[in-house]
């Protein structure tokens, strides 16, 4: 039997992170690489990503208005940052969980990515870089303790 963690982390690993590219979408997948992404991101002059959301702070379940207005804040914070984004959402192949509006952020580093996530009190971000498969990082102190 698996503990909330081990499940937690698998819903993770299941979920499908769409991303709304320029020409066409995306499905990114933890452990695989993603050509398409990676020319679109050649395109665009950068070499690393983070899907970041605002939605459900530490995996409680917030309505539908409470998301919005937290993903609002945060495409605000990227914006004001200086990072171009492209509009993603996080699905869950089983349908346990709501669809999470979310973003993928260019040339957002690793380090970055996760204080952000950290921010919105997410459990975890994606990242990626050109020619590799993307990655799954905790981002809380029970996780990272792994």
């Amino acid at each position: 039997m698996k503990t909330p963690a081990e499940e937690l982390e698998s819903a993770y690993r299941q979920t499908i992170y769409w991303c709304e590219l320029p020409e066409q979408s995306v499905a990114i997948r933890i452990g695989h690489k993603h050509p398409v992404l990676d020319d679109a991101l050649r395109n665009e002059a950068v070499n690393e990503w983070a899907f970041i959301t605002a939605y459900n702070p530490h995996s409680t379940l917030k309505t539908p208005p409470q998301n919005r207005a937290m993903n609002e804040q945060l495409e605000c914070e990227i914006a004001r940052l200086g990072y171009s984004y492209w509009h993603g959402t996080g699905i869950d192949p089983k349908g346990q969980w709501p669809p999470e509006a979310s973003f993928l952020v260019l040339g957002l580093a690793p380090s970055s990515a996760a204080d952000i996530g950290r921010k919105y009190h997410q459990n975890a971000i994606v990242i990626g870089r050109v020619g590799s498969a993307a990655e799954l990082v905790f981002l809380t102190s029970e996780s990272e303790s792994r």
